[in-house]
């Protein structure tokens, strides 16, 4: 063996060694995967560590850096009420219903806190007929396995089904503790949170002991002062803000100066509401806002939860002065992911439909100028010079033009009602006939003939189509002449 082979093997030799709890990543000194073929064990590995038998398990070493140690020694026993029915965000039999870029699956708050390694007790009275009620630990479900480099554990959260009696839960880095209810027998998948076909009536609290209390502000419940109580007296190191369509997950530090959280979770909701609004949906329970130190994919990503990284946009996301100010076209665009769905957005437009949301937010909320909040749509008719060319341009941008363009000539209400239309009277058949179904539904809540406007887009236009707008007047885009002539 020659000694250019002899730090070759060392390297392999401590990747095969390398158990789960003796990897301690940190931003700035992340963990290095294996070559890809060395991989699976470490992984499997590392979902065993997280499948221990809760007796086994103890706080891993890497816990105290993310998501937190629990520095007080005080725990708590409560006794926290449920809803058996609630098992969607949404009403997922609505032809509005997301079905693009998230799950309609929940999580209900219980406002505590498992310590790392520390068992928590979970007792169940009984359990609602045709339910399974789990137990959620952490809200940072981001499983970083695939991705070459790790700033944190790649895999942090764990999820136990509960059973009538008492039950031990533990997760060896802890966590948020979240009641998650889902259809009996649906098998995993969307099936599972769709809505129940028969509701139950009661559903017995749980009683949790050796919890830790977490800070938790709930809107149209506390006060400032009942705000600096929980503060005080809840060392969890995270916090929970609650409003009816958003609840934001950051950590406790982040809201040191943050005196009455109602303004924020107010602007929120407002930013949510509006969202919800653009398309009908009528929201059952909040999405979820999370900071993690590093995320799955992408600056930030869609799902439940919304995702994106501590730096920078944790202090972005409860700081209302900038919000209120500036907006945030990062978070209305990821959001915005959860509320799409293909009978209008067709293929090649997930990241062009989307952007509606944010615009619609930086005008109605932020109070913008329409049409702007981010550097790529300022120039509109150059986008839309690039959209029309031969071969057109199928950038995010220059595809969302055409839709500003009808903005501008029309307003939102066109738009709006388009989308909204989807709630009851859902788009059916191939993507040809959805295409054609969205542009008479535009073309009828503008009282626009769009017909030959969504040719030019390579739309395919049918005369069915056409005939179906023909009373209306032609709309016609005229881009603005040189500068100079």
């Amino acid at each position: 063996m020659t000694k250019a082979c002899l730090p070759l093997l060392l390297a392999v030799c401590a990747f095969a060694a390398t158990k789960p709890e003796d990897i301690t990543p940190k931003p700035k000194a992340a963990f290095v995967q294996p070559v890809e073929a060395d991989r699976s064990e470490l992984h499997k590995s590392i979902q065993a560590y997280m499948s221990l038998p809760v007796e086994q398990v103890t706080a891993h070493p890497a816990a105290k850096d993310f998501p937190g140690a629990v520095e007080a020694k005080e725990r708590v026993t409560r006794t926290v009420a449920y809803d058996a029915n609630l098992v969607s965000r949404w009403d997922t039999s609505l032809g509005n219903a997301p079905n693009l870029a998230t799950s309609p699956e929940v999580w209900q708050e219980t406002g505590l806190y498992a310590a790392p390694g520390e068992i928590v007790t979970v007792t169940v009275p009984s359990l609602p007929e045709g339910r399974t009620v789990r137990i959620v630990v952490g809200c940072h479900r981001d499983s970083l396995l695939k991705l070459e480099k790790w700033s944190r554990f790649p895999v942090i959260t764990r999820t136990i089904e509960l059973k009538p009696g008492e039950n031990k839960i533990a997760n060896a880095f802890g966590g948020q503790l979240f009641i998650q209810v889902r259809n009996a027998g649906a098998g995993p998948g969307r099936k599972a949170a769709q809505a129940p076909t028969q509701p139950v009536k009661v559903a017995p609290a749980l009683t949790f002991a050796n919890a830790v209390a977490m800070p938790t502000y709930v809107l149209g419940k506390d006060t400032p002062e009942s705000w600096k109580q929980s503060l005080a007296n809840s060392p969890a190191p995270w916090v929970t803000f609650v409003a009816k369509h958003a609840i934001l997950h950051v950590r406790r530090g982040t809201v040191a100066q943050i005196t009455d959280p109602k303004p924020l979770t107010e602007w929120w909701d407002k930013a949510m509401k509006l969202q919800d609004d653009l398309v009908a949906l009528e929201r059952f329970a909040p999405e979820r806002v999370v900071p993690d130190i590093q995320i799955s994919a992408g600056f930030m990503h869609s799902g439940y939860p919304f995702m994106c990284f501590i730096n920078p946009s944790e202090a972005d996301i409860v700081d209302l002065q900038k919000l209120s100010t500036k907006g945030n076209w990062g978070f209305f665009h990821e959001l915005g992911h959860n509320h799409q769905r293909t009978d209008w957005t067709f293929p090649g437009q997930t990241e062009v439909t989307v952007n509606l949301f944010s615009l619609y937010c930086m005008e109605k909320l932020v109070g913008l100028p329409r049409g702007t909040g981010h550097g790529s749509i300022k120039d509109l008719h150059g986008n839309m010079a690039k959209r029309l060319a031969t071969p057109p341009n199928m950038g995010a941008f220059e595809q969302l033009a055409p839709f500003m363009v009808l903005i501008e000539a029309h307003g939102w209400e066109p738009i709006r009602s388009t989308l909204r239309s989807y709630a009851q009277n859902p788009a059916t058949g191939v993507v040809p006939l959805k295409q054609n179904s969205f542009v008479i539904r535009y073309g009828q809540a503008a009282k626009v003939d769009v017909s030959d406007f969504f040719t030019k887009l390579g739309y395919p236009v049918t005369t069915e189509t056409k005939q179906a707008l023909k009373g209306f007047p032609a709309f016609t885009y005229t881009p603005p002449a040189p500068a100079g002539k």
